[in-house]
This record gives structure tokens, C-alpha cells and sequence, in this order.
């Protein structure tokens, strides 16, 4: 027994000698718990408000504290923008839906008692049925107000009837028996809304349940077709992240065998031999590299022929020689960070692995929570699938391609310079 409480105890020395070994034995895993809690307790808090774009066309007191009512309902979150503004951001599916205010509509919704119901506008694309019949329900909830507004407030009371009397004075469409009926109702009532204003008091007309002929708003459906650009089957979106974890998987094993060659003594004899250092780190370098165009060939070989992916070869080039760049650095760098094999392992499998979960390589943008999709872009492996992807299916231009290009090969040469000038402070 005293011998294997020995032999445990000089394991335990040894992993606690090694300081990136002990980080990633015992504090990152509290960290990956931490993100994958982060991800998974924010699903189901998110906000479910559909995104619309509101127009006002009409530029009213009353159309602005309409706008005021959507934006302060919980079922929109509400962008305001021009009428060309909006439908392209429903074209584009950008939002789900657009309302237009048009002109004139002020003056419908003060008219609870003549005139038309103030009229709205809305596009939407014809294929979400379940949508458009929620944004009209959620609209006409909030055109109910204005009678709320009427009935419960004297004085607005009164400014209504006013207008209402006015309307059907001047009015040359109504039939004359049903001008004198309301001019001589109407009248009345106001009378009598004057009345309960001087008493102080608030009015109150028919129970809740009543039938009301008066329609709280009038919805006008546009049909808006949203521009669909996607795969053109599911293993175009799987290729991509099955191709960056080959890639990763190169990294990894290429920066373990160079820390091998360094605890092994073999770089020490490298060294002595009639070769550069330079050399030796550009060997190393080319090793993983050409691993990497390897596997990302014989993949994309097997998408086009058996899965059926399509792709513009030209850009699946520069995106497979972008990422290489990219993934090597990394790989100099992991390998110039650590000392043992256990070391580089924890290394070089925690951060791609985390790089992986928030580029998408894991876990779909969507689900995640804001301030995750913020720090995606500081992931070296969502740029690898943007780029990929630009390529397969989202059609990128040679410009559009150049963002996610660049920002892999900046990151690629930063790692690479700073690995190489690691190992050589290291050596001396």
C-alpha cells in the first residue's frame, strides 16, 4: 500500500510541476461549464418579440403615439424606417414583417364615431401564415385602445364627438335620414359627455362583452416574397464545420509531435545538424499545412461526388489556403506555449475547442445569447466557415470573400511570428 501512495504522490508532484497542465486539469473545466451554462440557461430567457419595420407616412400626433403603442408592446421589437427601407428588410428576411401608417391615418383613429377605421399596411412574407395572423391580432389589441381611450376620457370624449359632428355636417356621402339621425344623436351625447366631465365623473357605455359594429383598425395585408439564398442541401452546412474539425484535428496532432521532438531531444539534434533553425521551423510548418489541403481535398472531394455539394473552386481555394495559414500559426504557437505533451494536449484541445463552440462549429449563432454572437467574431474558426461557406453557398463575391480571408491570415501570421520568436528565446 505504501508503494502506491508513493507512486500517487509523485504523479501529483509532477502534474502540479506543470502549470498549463494544472489550468487545464482543474480551473478549465469550471470555465467550459461556465460558457456551456451561460448558453443553455439564456435559451429560453431571449426575447420572443418578432422584429418589425414601422413606416409613418402619416407624421400625426395620433400615428406617433400609435407608434409609441406598438413599440411599447411585448410582441414587436420595432425598427422605424423609410417605406423602401422596410420592404427590403422583409425581402431580405431581415424582419419579419413591416407596418405602413399611410397618410391620412390620424385623422381615421380620432374619428371613433364617423370616417373610416384608421388603416394599416402590413407586408409579410406569404409563406408565414402563422405569423401574419399573430401581427393582426397583436394589432388590432392595440386599435382597441383608441376607444378605450374615448370612452374612459371625457375630454377626449368630447374632442371625438366634435370632430364626428363636424364630419358628418360636411359629409355628402352619408344618406340624409341616417345625417339626421346621428346629427341629432351625436349632439346629445356630447351633451350629455359635457355633463359628467362638469360632475367630474368618468363615463361607462354597454358591458364589455357587448358587440361593437366599429372596427378597432383596418388591416391591409401586402404580400412581400422574402429572397431565399441558402444550401442547396444539409451537407452544405455540415461540410464546412466537418472540414474545420479535420483542420483542428491536424493542429493538434502537429503540436503535439513537436513538443515530443523538443522533450525527446530530437529538436536538439535537429538543431546541431547541418540546418537552419529557420529551416526546421518552416518544415514543421509545411508538415501541417500540407496536412490540412490534404484533408480538406479529399472531403470536398467526396461532398461534390457523393453528397452532391456544389461549390466556385476558385474561392474554395483561397479559403482553404487562408484557413491553412491561419491553423498553422495557431500551431506554432500552442506548440511554443508548452513544455510537455500534457501541456500542449490541454492547450491546444481547450482553445479550439472553445473557439469551435462559439464560431459554430458546435453550436449554431442563433441559440447562443447576444454577448456570445458578439465575441464569435474573435473566433478564428467562424471566419473559417464564413469563408468556406462563401464559397458553397452564400454566393460571396471576390470582395465579400476578402473580409473573412484576411482576418484568417492576419491571424495566422500574428500567431506564427510570435510562436517562432518563442521557440527561439526558448532555444537561447
Amino acid at each position: 500500500m505504501k508503494k502506491i501512495i508513493a507512486l500517487m504522490k509523485k504523479d501529483i508532484k509532477l502534474l502540479f510541476r506543470d502549470k498549463m497542465a494544472v489550468f487545464f486539469t482543474f480551473v478549465f473545466p469550471l470555465v467550459f461549464a461556465f460558457i456551456f451554462g451561460s448558453i443553455f440557461s439564456s435559451g429560453g430567457s431571449g426575447s420572443k418579440a418578432l422584429k418589425v419595420a414601422v413606416v409613418d407616412l402619416d407624421q400625426t400626433e395620433y400615428s406617433q403615439a400609435f407608434i409609441a403603442d406598438i413599440e411599447a408592446a411585448e410582441e414587436f421589437s420595432v425598427t422605424l424606417a423609410t417605406e423602401e427601407k422596410a420592404k427590403d428588410l422583409v425581402r431580405r428576411g431581415k424582419r419579419v414583417a413591416y407596418f405602413i401608417l399611410p397618410a391620412g391615418f390620424g385623422d381615421d383613429y380620432k374619428g371613433v364615431f364617423s370616417g373610416n377605421p384608421p388603416e394599416i399596411l402590413v407586408g409579410i412574407d406569404p409563406s408565414r401564415k402563422a405569423e401574419a395572423g399573430y401581427l393582426e391580432g397583436s394589432l388590432m389589441k392595440l386599435g382597441i385602445k383608441r376607444f378605450e381611450q374615448a370612452f374612459s376620457d371625457p375630454m377626449a370624449m368630447s374632442e371625438q364627438l366634435d370632430a364626428s359632428i363636424s364630419q358628418i355636417q360636411q359629409s355628402d356621402d352619408i344618406p340624409d335620414e341616417w345625417k339626421s339621425l346621428l346629427s341629432d344623436y351625436l349632439p346629445k351625447m356630447k351633451q350629455l359627455t359635457d355633463q359628467e366631465t362638469s360632475n367630474g365623473q368618468s363615463l361607462s357605455f354597454g358591458a364589455s362583452g357587448d358587440a361593437n359594429p366599429m372596427m378597432p383598425l383596418k388591416v391591409t395585408k401586402q404580400e412581400e416574397v422574402v429572397k431565399r439564398s441558402g444550401p442547396k442541401n444539409a451537407y452544405a452546412i455540415t461540410i464546412p464545420q466537418g472540414v474545420i474539425w479535420a483542420i483542428m484535428g491536424c493542429v493538434i496532432g502537429f503540436a503535439i509531435s513537436l513538443v515530443q521532438e523538443k522533450t525527446l531531444g530530437t529538436m536538439n539534434r535537429l538543431i546541431v545538424a547541418p540546418i537552419s533553425r529557420t529551416q526546421i521551423v518552416a518544415g514543421k510548418a509545411l508538415g501541417c499545412f500540407a496536412a490540412q489541403i490534404a484533408v480538406v481535398t479529399m472531403l470536398f472531394v467526396v461532398a461534390y461526388f457523393i453528397l452532391g455539394v456544389r461549390f466556385n473552386l476558385p474561392k474554395l481555394i483561397i479559403a482553404a489556403i487562408a484557413s491553412g495559414v491561419c491553423f498553422v500559426g495557431l500551431m506554432m504557437l500552442f506548440a511554443s506555449m508548452a513544455k510537455t505533451e500534457r501541456s500542449v494536449a490541454g492547450i491546444t484541445n481547450a482553445f479550439l475547442v472553445m473557439m469551435g463552440m462559439i464560431g459554430g462549429a458546435m453550436i449554431p449563432l442563433f441559440v447562443m445569447p447576444g454577448w456570445m454572437q458578439a465575441i464569435s467574431n474573435f473566433s478564428p474558426v467562424k471566419w473559417a466557415i464564413v469563408a468556406f461557406e462563401g464559397a458553397i453557398w452564400r454566393d460571396f463575391s471576390y470582395s465579400e470573400m476578402m473580409t473573412p480571408v484576411s482576418i484568417l491570415l492576419a491571424i495566422g501570421i500574428v500567431a506564427f511570428i510570435l510562436g517562432t520568436r518563442m521557440v527561439k528565446l526558448e532555444e537561447a
